[in-house]
């Protein structure tokens, strides 16, 4: 059974994906949880935004400084 997402960001239907998108050390991600931490490093869950491959990608450029890769990054 295939369960249909909706992209939070740009309101496209896509298929659940395993975190396509690669980040610096190798992490995987698919989705963005929002918290609030305090200056003993506790935090509270606040939102999920579900993000279809597309705006995954984006952010990840974003997270980078614009950069499309981290290699491209330190080129700069």
């Amino acid at each position: 059974m295939m369960r249909a997402k909706k992209c939070d960001r740009c309101g496209k239907f896509y298929g659940h994906y395993e975190g396509q998108t690669k980040f610096r050390a190798g992490e995987r991600a698919n989705a963005l949880h929002l918290i609030d931490r305090d200056l003993g490093e506790k935090y509270w869950s606040r939102k999920t935004y579900d993000l279809c491959p597309a705006c995954m990608g984006e952010f990840e450029k974003f997270i980078r400084g614009g950069a499309a890769s981290a290699a491209e990054k330190e080129e700069v």
